[in-house]
């Protein structure tokens, strides 16, 4: 069984108004004061045997003078009922992804997030254009807390927020250099035994050429057990003062 795609409107619209941004039905989509165009999609919805569900679907974000193509991400998420799963999908959603787009595209009540400039030479002329990084709420987690020493060695820097992008910006180099917005879904990992594993996503569509990068950040982390580091950052042409 999965949610009709109509059903999911309402939900997200619940969750975004709970969380005090204003949004309007526009036919099948969520419409923000930012400019941001917000369309849900289901994906599958299954009732576990110990009970419970699982969900999965899939948000399409579009700006029409950002990127009107659109970019897309999922939540798989977990509840006791159906509407309570994809509540949580997308509650989670809006905290982290949803807040770091719309303090790239300069909304009037964005979260005041971390930010890079990054300059870069454009065309035969040797032109420069600036980038923008926004750096979103990064998702930590140790098994086990490290003595001062260890937390604040030069191969890591615990919970700090540009980490997990500059130690794999290179796998980005040509995206960079290029003007178009990005979204780029960032996680690493590594288990008791060592074992290091790594994901990426760049508006939705995975991205294997950061992997190796990431496997080898967190093979350098402190040993703590399982570990892993999860964040969202999207990039823009221009510089970091607001939009």
């Amino acid at each position: 069984m999965s949610a009709a795609p109509s059903a999911l409107l309402p939900l997200l619209q619940q969750v975004l108004l709970g969380r005090d941004i204003a949004c309007t039905v526009e036919g099948d989509d969520l419409l923000l004061g930012s400019g941001l165009q917000l369309t849900p999609h289901s994906v599958s919805s299954n009732e576990r045997d110990n009970g419970g569900w699982q969900t999965s679907t899939v948000i399409e974000t579009r700006h029409a003078g950002l990127f009107a193509d659109g970019l897309f991400e999922y939540q798989h998420a977990n509840g006791a009922t159906e509407q309570e799963s994809l509540l949580s999908g997308f509650d989670t959603w809006v905290r982290v992804d949803l807040a770091t787009l719309q303090a790239a595209v300069g909304a009037e009540d964005a979260p005041d997030l971390p930010m890079m400039g990054l300059t870069y030479p454009s065309g035969d002329e040797g032109e420069e254009h600036e980038r923008t990084v926004v750096l979103g709420p990064l998702a930590h987690y140790r098994a086990r807390e490290l003595d001062d020493a260890a937390a604040c060695s030069e191969d890591d820097h615990g919970s700090c927020p540009c980490c997990l992008f500059t130690k794999s910006i290179d796998a980005f180099d040509d995206l960079l250099k290029a003007h178009h917005f990005l979204a780029i879904r960032l996680f690493a990992s590594r288990d008791e035994q060592g074992q290091c594993e790594a994901d990426c996503r760049v508006n939705g569509h995975d991205f294997a050429p950061a992997l190796p990068l990431l496997r080898a950040y967190a093979a350098r982390w402190p040993q703590a057990g399982l570990e892993f580091r999860k964040q969202y950052v999207v990039i823009r042409t221009g510089s970091p003062s607001p939009a």
